[in-house]
């Protein structure tokens, strides 16, 4: 599994306490969430019926991040490729090759295929490197993406949404995406484990664990971002202008600090979270908007061209936006701060950590250059 520890940092460790102490400006931002969410009327948050397990949220979650990388750039999904490899199922060659079921993978170098776009050896650098006995799984998975890969191209290329009908079909593949990207075959239910083992094995068995409560909830989210105005907004379309023509229109999980920190979305140099909670704590915006700030500012050599921020809240339907620059000096107080010290106190921290745990801590700073 691709490890990103920023969203542990923040939550409890020397990261988080940085920013509560010097973060004064993040109640100002919450607020302006809450005013957003009041203007389109204090949605409730969509929810699936009935009790579900509490392992849904989770991959329900993980299972929305795959469907928006599929929306957005139609790549082959990265992270839950290397997630099979990690987990034993498939080997290295198994992975770049299967890869290219997704167009917009296809023409990359295989050893530059990622999700780890900026300055990366390769997106394979974090697979384990142990050989996979007779590669028994191999023939199942490969052949799941590639169908995987081909519904998608029939029903819902990338930059648009399909029918209820296909994004129940879409919501399958990516709940088993989510299950492959933990990484680790002890984390897999029960049923998808007993899908892979055995002869005569096939794509169905796969699809068949997915249980009905998640495809309906994934379906639901796909509807709020279909009626609401953040996928417009994204593809830069205006109320009542031409639709655009279907196409990539963005950049899927984007790689702040390879194995170590990522964002969901990129589009257009709008670095954008999306979050599936169903309850918004101040807590949890906090930490939300700390992490949008974290990532722009690891971005030291401007690799991803980061000029505005923005935190979609999917169960609500709900976008929120600012300018990269404004969004930072509020946080910290609204009085320029952003210039006096603050970034790289911060990632002075961000480095020990980052080392700490094993990753490539970013690059010095390179200032941006001045536009007349």
């Amino acid at each position: 599994m691709l490890v990103v520890s920023l969203t542990t940092q923040l939550h409890r460790g020397d990261l988080g306490r940085w920013c509560d102490a010097n973060l004064p400006g993040t109640a100002v931002l919450i607020r302006d969430v809450r005013r957003g969410l009041a203007a389109a009327g204090n949605p409730a948050p969509h929810v699936p019926g009935g009790r579900v397990p509490e392992e849904h949220w989770g991959t329900v979650a993980a299972a929305f991040r795959h469907r928006l990388g599929f929306l957005v750039e139609g790549s082959a999904p990265a992270a839950a490729l290397l997630g099979a490899v990690r987990a034993g199922l498939a080997g290295r060659e198994w992975a770049v090759r299967t890869q290219r079921a997704f167009p917009a993978s296809a023409g990359t170098a295989d050893n530059q295929w990622s999700p780890f776009r900026a300055g990366s050896r390769g997106w394979l650098d974090a697979a384990r490197s142990d050989p996979v006995p007779a590669a028994t799984h191999e023939p199942v998975l490969e052949e799941f993406v590639r169908r995987t890969g081909q519904y998608l191209r029939e029903h819902a290329p990338a930059g648009t949404l399909g029918v209820p009908g296909a994004e129940a079909g879409i919501a399958r593949s990516c709940w088993v995406f989510a299950v492959w990207e933990t990484g680790s075959r002890d984390r897999f239910p029960a049923d998808v484990a007993a899908a892979l083992e055995g002869p005569g094995r096939a794509p169905e068995d796969l699809r068949r664990c997915v249980p009905d409560a998640a495809i309906a909830d994934l379906v639901g989210l796909a509807r709020l971002l279909h009626t609401g105005t953040a996928l417009r907004d994204w593809r830069g379309g205006m109320p009542g202008g031409p639709a655009r023509e279907p196409g990539p229109f963005g950049t899927a999980r984007p790689v702040i600090v390879p194995h170590w920190a990522e964002a969901d979305l990129l589009v257009d140099g709008a670095l954008i979270e999306a979050k599936a909670a169903v309850r918004l704590d101040d807590a949890a915006l906090a930490r939300w908007l700390w992490e949008l700030l974290a990532c722009t500012w690891l971005d030291t050599q401007d690799r991803h061209g980061i000029r505005s921020v923005g935190l979609y809240l999917a169960r609500h339907g709900v976008a929120s936006n600012w300018d990269a620059a404004a969004f930072a000096d509020t946080l910290l107080g609204g009085a320029g701060l952003a210039d006096r010290g603050a970034r790289e106190e911060f990632l002075r921290l961000a480095r020990r950590a980052i080392a700490a745990e094993g990753a490539q801590p970013p690059a010095e700073r390179t200032p941006r250059a001045r536009t007349s």
